[in-house]
């Protein structure tokens, strides 16, 4: 069965918590060409709530965007509303596009130390334990109810410290209401931060060079 992508993130890490993210929304949607042009949400939580937890959620009224707002942390979200694989180039090529305009709006006006990119990938699949043992283990779990894959590669680009973590589990997708079993995988590479401030031009370059490792001809 073909791969399906379920979606695309970015997410930047702040030197500094920035407790006003809602004074930020407005710049970022207007730099993004008010890609988000739904209702925004604003909570206004307790000073001792987690700073990863978002204040502010953006989002295109087609919800295929979001943007996610915390203290700690800006999030950047396209949606792949379970596309097969070959509608990875023009999905990949739009993530770029949004990402370049997002990581400049985000870092002119704050210091990044830290960044991940993550996609989740979805196959379908009626025998998923028995596809992953056969694939990724020399154990044979085809009998089992859920197997749980987790294994991180050390690399490292443009003088960066990078964690390529790959997540493989068993699991259920609703899509359009109908429940199907397969295979999920979650991809995420980050880079192991220093306290010096990552540059526009240089994680701009990084994701776009990161990107390609998550094509589903991967595997």
């Amino acid at each position: 069965m073909k791969e399906s992508i379920v979606n695309l993130q970015l997410a930047l890490f702040y030197q500094q918590p920035e407790f006003r993210p809602d004074t930020k929304m407005n710049q970022v949607n207007m730099d993004m060409g008010n890609l988000f042009d739904a209702m925004p949400q604003v909570m206004s939580l307790p000073a001792e709530v987690p700073h990863d937890i978002p204040r502010v959620q953006m989002k295109s009224t087609n919800n295929k965007y979001n943007c996610n707002m915390a203290p700690a942390r800006i999030d950047f979200i396209l949606n792949g509303d379970n596309q097969t694989e070959e509608a990875w180039p023009e999905i990949v090529q739009d993530f770029k596009a949004k990402t370049a305009l997002f990581i400049k709006s985000t870092m002119t006006h704050s210091k990044i130390i830290r960044f991940g990119v993550i996609g989740k990938f979805f196959i379908p699949d009626k025998t998923p334990s028995h596809s992953i043992s056969k694939k990724h283990l020399k154990t044979d779990l085809q009998s089992a109810e859920e197997i749980n894959l987790r294994y991180n590669k050390l690399s490292s680009m443009h003088g960066m410290k990078l964690n390529n973590i790959t997540s493989i589990n068993t699991a259920f997708s609703d899509t359009l209401g109908t429940t199907e079993k397969g295979i999920f995988i979650d991809l995420d590479t980050n880079n192991i931060p220093t306290q010096e401030a990552i540059s526009i031009d240089e994680l701009i370059t990084v994701v776009t060079k990161i990107l390609p490792s998550f094509s589903p001809e991967r595997t």
